[in-house]
């Protein structure tokens, strides 16, 4: 691939990136059901970890964890940074060693990238707020289960731009 495919490539997959955000932040977090809103910038890290190589990705999750760290706050300074880091190992390793089919790959790395963001929200959390575990963990459940039905409405888009710039 040469230098002008590659840059049109990563183009693309920004572009996606800030339609899903826009989405987000105008469209979703104004949908409240069972008290929880969808939340796609994990699932949008882990996609592209799990479709792309790991160079590559490895600098998409950290600029859109930046991105995310700079416009919103987080439980600690550079949250989403760290936590798009440790996703990012995830798809990486699901994606190279246990599945093969991009599908089921890019939706069990979305379902891990929620479980391991809120994990991570919940550890820096208790170490400084007292909190019910119980009720963090049915909040994660909540948040997930309003996730779900969108991810592969991230995986379409992501996995075209993919195909298009692979078959070469």
């Amino acid at each position: 691939m040469g230098r002008r495919d590659f840059l049109f490539k990563w183009l693309f997959y920004a572009l996606t990136a800030l339609g899903f955000v826009l989405v987000q932040v105008f469209g979703l977090v104004h949908i409240r059901i069972w008290g929880v809103h969808p939340f796609l910038f994990p699932v949008l890290v882990s996609t592209v970890a799990a479709l792309e190589s790991a160079h590559e990705s490895a600098v998409f999750a950290l600029a859109t964890g930046a991105v995310l760290d700079v416009t919103m706050s987080g439980v600690i300074p550079c949250f989403y940074t760290v936590a798009f880091l440790v996703v990012f190992f995830l798809a990486q390793i699901l994606s190279a060693k246990v599945l093969s089919q991009p599908f089921f790959c890019c939706m069990l790395c979305g379902v891990l990238s929620i479980v391991c963001t809120d994990l991570l929200q919940m550890l820096f959390l208790n170490s400084s707020v007292s909190f019910s575990v119980r009720a963090a963990l049915l909040l994660m459940g909540k948040e997930l289960l309003l996730t779900l039905p969108l991810m592969p409405l991230i995986y379409l888009p992501d996995s075209k731009i993919r195909r298009f710039f692979h078959q070469e």
